[in-house]
């Protein structure tokens, strides 16, 4: 992935690129007609300056907001094949550059887009890896499998999670980490949700626990 946690990596396709300037062209009118508001009509009145650039933050995160959101949305499972998450592992392992501890298996198999498990693998991984202090122990890499679940777990040692309710920690471009723009979890969620899966959130007392939920195959 890219630096920070931002999923872009390709143009998006030709339709959803149509309707994000589609969107953004009233969005863009309305910014220009408040700055006229904010330079004629409310001047030397310092509570409605306020209040209008307000709005224009506003509209400009909305702007930036839509560009991340169909951004992820544009990701799609291409190739489903077999797929061996200990490969998966290796490969995010790699894409992260750094020490993480691997459990040694066996290693279950899911059916799936092994480059968008990377993806999302990765991800998890580099919060884990933010989230683990100098000279920590570093991030631990699991799997299992559940009946109809398979289970692919990031066990980190760091200050632990606000919320284990997936519905408040995965929010689009909310992130308190500097240099982040909160689009790691909403992608991950997006690759689970694409493979019939979903995200997962424990604090097992120190730590925290992230786990993609993907289908066992029959």
């Amino acid at each position: 992935m890219p630096a920070g946690d931002d999923p872009g990596r390709s143009p998006l396709p030709s339709d959803l690129a149509r309707l994000l300037h589609d969107v953004r062209g009233p969005l863009n009118s309305l910014t220009f007609e408040l700055e006229f508001v904010l330079k004629h009509a409310v001047a030397g009145n310092a509570v409605a300056e306020d209040r209008l650039r307000a709005a224009q933050a506003q509209l400009n995160r909305l702007t930036e907001m839509l560009s991340a959101a169909f951004a992820i949305v544009a990701l799609e499972a291409e190739d489903a094949a077999s797929v061996n998450l200990g490969a998966i592992v290796d490969a995010a392992g790699r894409d992260v550059g750094a020490v993480i501890d691997v459990d040694a298996g066996p290693w279950p198999s899911v059916v799936g887009d092994a480059r968008l498990l990377t993806l999302a693998l990765s991800q998890v991984l580099r919060n884990a890896l933010e989230a683990t202090p100098a000279g920590g122990r570093p991030p631990r890499v699991s799997a299992i499998v559940a009946g109809a679940e398979t289970l692919l777990r990031v066990r980190d040692w760091g200050p632990g999670l606000r919320t284990t309710d997936p519905r408040l920690a995965i929010k689009l471009m909310h992130s308190t980490k500097p240099g982040h723009r909160g689009l790691g979890l909403p992608t991950v969620e997006r690759i689970a949700r694409l493979h019939g899966g979903s995200v997962r959130f424990e604090s097992p007392g120190a730590g925290a626990v992230v786990t993609l939920v993907l289908p066992t195959p029959k």
